[in-house]
């Protein structure tokens, strides 16, 4: 009987003895949707303020490495139409064709403090403009297209 009670007893207080800390699990990376938004979401203002006139996005391609993030968008005005970039500072290239894409952007973003940021942007350009932004900022070339170094 004493062997049944010694038995029970350990159970039991094995039972109540404190588990391990857990190790907290990193945070989910966000859905490739809601990462998508969060770069419009920092671009769109960015874009606008460039163009004098809202400005709302088709995606072409994203692709976030890390901290770094590169967008390929289409502009156009919000609910679907057309920019008129007659009354931008693209009227002059619009004009004479040599807006690339009709205006696909091209940036480049970082993750800073839980925020991104636009570091650069180029609208329509005939060339890859794009092409020193590796070097310039630290960005993998990979990201862009571009071949790596």
């Amino acid at each position: 009987m004493k062997i049944i009670g010694a038995i029970f007893a350990a159970l039991a207080l094995a039972a109540c003895s404190p588990q391990a800390p857990r190790e907290q699990a990193p945070p989910a990376a966000p859905s490739p949707e809601a990462a998508s938004q969060e770069l419009l979401d920092a671009l769109t203002p960015v874009v606008a303020a460039d163009i004098g006139q809202p400005v709302a996005f088709t995606i072409e391609t994203v692709r976030v490495e890390n901290e770094w993030a590169w967008l390929v968008v289409q502009p156009q005005a919000p609910g679907g139409g057309a920019i008129d970039w007659a009354r931008t500072k693209y009227d002059v290239q619009a004009a004479e064709g040599v807006l690339d894409g009709g205006g696909t952007t091209y940036a480049l973003l970082k993750r800073e403090n839980g925020q991104w940021r636009v570091l650069e942007f180029v609208i329509g350009p005939t060339d890859v403009a794009y092409g020193n932004w590796p070097e310039r900022h630290g960005a993998p070339a990979g990201l862009m297209g571009l071949a790596e170094e």
